[in-house]
C-alpha cells in the first residue's frame, strides 16, 4: 500500500475527539429524567413505609398508652403504696393462654380461682400466673353461663388468697377497690363506690373505672378488705362498671 493510501485510510479512521465523549444537551435531558424518576420512586417507597407505620401505630399504640391508661397508672401507683392494697394484689392473678389474657383472683390456700366464664371460654391450655411470677396449670371445675362466672382449680399450698364477704355485707355508697389487668397492664388498682341501683337485676353498679381486661377482677370493700363482687362488664352508655354480687358468687361456689 502506498504512503498516500495509508494517509487516506488514517484520515478515514481518525479517533474521535475528546468533545465527542462529553455529554451533549440531549444526554443531560435524559440523565435528568432518570434522576427525577429514581427520586420519585424513592419518595413513593418512603411515603408508603411511613403510612404503613402510622397505621400500625394507630392500631397498637392507643391500646398500650392512652390518656385513660396514664390516668389509671397514676392512681394505681398511689394506691399501691398502701400495705393492705399490696396484700390484696398478691392474690390477683393473670389468666392466659398463648392468645388471650384476663383477670382472676385466688380464694383458697390450695388454689381456687374466681373469674368470668367469658374470660376462659375457648382458652386452652389455661395458665394462672401470680404476681410473684409463679405459674400454675388450671382447669375449669364450674362455669355459670347465666351469671358469667367460672371457677378454676390449681394445685398449690399456702397460696395468697382473698376472703369472700358474707351476704348482704355491702351498702350503696360503700368505698371499694378494683384490682385487675386492663389494657395490656397488670396489677392495676382503681377505686370507686357502689352506686345507686345496685342489686337491681342482680348486679352491682360501680363508679370505679373499668376497662377491657378488668373482667374477672375482684371488687374489694375498703372497710372489710373482703371481696363483695366480681367485675364482668362496663356500660356502653354511661361510665359505670358492672359486677356479680357476692351473694351470687357464694351460691355457685363449688366445694374447695
Amino acid at each position: 500500500m502506498s504512503r498516500q493510501d495509508r494517509n487516506e485510510n488514517e484520515e478515514h479512521f481518525n479517533e474521535p475527539s475528546l468533545e465527542d465523549f462529553l455529554p451533549n444537551e440531549e444526554d443531560k435531558i435524559v440523565k435528568d429524567r432518570q434522576m427525577k424518576r429514581r427520586s420519585l420512586i424513592r419518595k413513593s417507597i418512603a411515603t408508603t413505609l411511613v403510612i404503613a407505620l402510622l397505621i400500625s401505630l394507630n392500631q397498637v399504640w392507643p391500646r398500650v398508652i392512652n390518656f385513660s391508661s396514664i390516668k389509671f397508672l397514676q392512681k394505681s401507683s398511689e394506691l399501691s403504696k398502701h400495705d393492705d392494697i399490696k396484700e390484696y394484689k398478691e392474690a390477683v392473678v393473670t389468666i392466659q393462654d398463648q392468645y388471650t389474657k384476663g383477670t382472676g383472683f385466688n380464694i383458697s390456700e390450695t388454689g381456687l380461682i374466681v373469674t368470668n366464664k367469658h374470660v376462659v371460654d375457648d382458652m386452652y391450655p389455661i395458665t394462672v400466673i401470680f404476681p410473684n411470677g409463679e405459674w400454675k396449670a388450671a382447669e375449669i371445675i364450674a362455669a355459670e353461663t347465666d351469671i358469667d362466672l367460672a371457677f378454676l382449680k390449681i394445685n398449690g399450698e399456702r397460696l395468697p388468697y382473698l376472703s369472700l364477704s358474707e351476704p348482704d355485707a355491702w351498702l350503696v355508697r360503700d368505698h371499694i377497690y378494683v384490682i385487675g389487668n386492663p389494657l395490656f397492664h397488670n396489677q392495676i388498682v382503681n377505686e370507686g363506690n357502689i352506686l345507686q341501683g345496685s342489686d337491681k337485676n342482680g348486679v352491682l353498679r360501680l363508679s370505679a373505672p373499668i376497662y377491657p381486661g378488668n373482667s374477672g377482677s375482684p371488687v374489694i370493700s375498703s372497710e372489710s378488705g373482703k371481696v363483695i363482687g366480681v367485675v364482668y362488664a362496663k356500660s356502653i352508655t354511661e361510665d359505670v362498671g358492672y359486677a356479680i354480687p357476692i351473694e351470687q358468687v357464694l351460691e355457685k361456689l363449688p366445694n374447695k
